[in-house]
């Protein structure tokens, strides 16, 4: 499956999957219009190709001033968010829809924004899970995400970091809530859950700057495989970037990845 991963964190979230005919469905629009085109650009996507956008849920850094550059009837969502799409694009829990040839299922998620949306993007006979504001992933949602082709999944935060961080004491509360964001620890648990013979690639999304490093989230997901005894050494790893597009050569090959 092709994709390009724009941006993923609080800074921004925006991706793009891309068909066989080259039309592109954008999850989310979390980029200001001079950086969304910019990192269009870098990936060598044309706009123009751009047919159609699901918003995950509407907070700022999924839904930024890039989407006034699509027409309304463009955009889908969850039928509780408050999103002003067409009354026949704002669909409910598990849905089944499809948007530029790749078919999508809608996955609650536990998020402080209503009607906050995962999704299963299935094309071409391969399965793609993208998780992402989600306090925790519950045990239906994993059934429903076993064994993917590939992983898009939040792997937001370190407790401990997120504790001494500057950040005020609600914020802390409330990114550690069943309704905030996934940790280190509670995303490698989750994928140690549902990966399977045909995962080939996880990348992890929406790290924070302020509350986890990239090394700290590797070597919790490494540990957490070891300790169940998982063999990874075919699945391709990347951590995406809140400030650029992910590119080809941020990715972990399986001979880097630590035994």
């Amino acid at each position: 499956m092709r994709y390009y991963i724009l941006a993923s964190g609080s800074a921004g979230n925006c991706t793009a999957f891309v068909n066989d005919n080259d039309e592109i469905l954008l999850i989310d629009c979390g980029l200001n219009q001079k950086e969304f085109k910019y990192r269009m650009a870098k990936a060598k996507l044309n706009p123009d190709n751009v047919k159609a956008i699901f918003i995950t849920h509407m907070h700022g850094d999924h839904y930024n001033t890039s989407a006034k550059l699509f027409s309304s009837d463009m955009f889908y969502c969850n039928q509780r968010t408050s999103l002003n799409a067409n009354y026949d694009h704002k669909l409910s829990d598990f849905d089944h829809l499809n948007l530029v040839g790749f078919d999508l299922v809608l996955i609650p998620m536990s998020h402080d924004s209503p009607g906050t949306t995962g999704l299963i993007i299935s094309y071409n006979d391969e399965k793609l899970a993208y998780i992402t504001d989600t306090g925790y992933v519950h045990v239906t949602i994993q059934r429903l995400i076993n064994n993917c082709d590939y992983y898009l999944i939040e792997s937001n935060h370190d407790p401990r970091m997120l504790m001494l961080s500057n950040r005020d004491y609600r914020t802390k509360t409330r990114i550690l809530s069943v309704e905030g964001h996934l940790s280190n620890m509670d995303c490698a648990s989750t994928l140690a859950n549902v990966i399977g013979p045909n995962t080939k690639e996880i990348c992890f999304l929406h790290r924070s700057r302020e509350a986890n490093t990239e090394e700290l989230l590797l070597q919790t997901f490494y540990t957490a495989m070891k300790e169940k005894d998982i063999d990874i050494s075919n699945i391709r790893i990347a951590i995406a970037k809140q400030d650029r597009l992910l590119e080809s050569e941020d990715y972990y090959e399986p001979k880097k990845q630590i035994s």
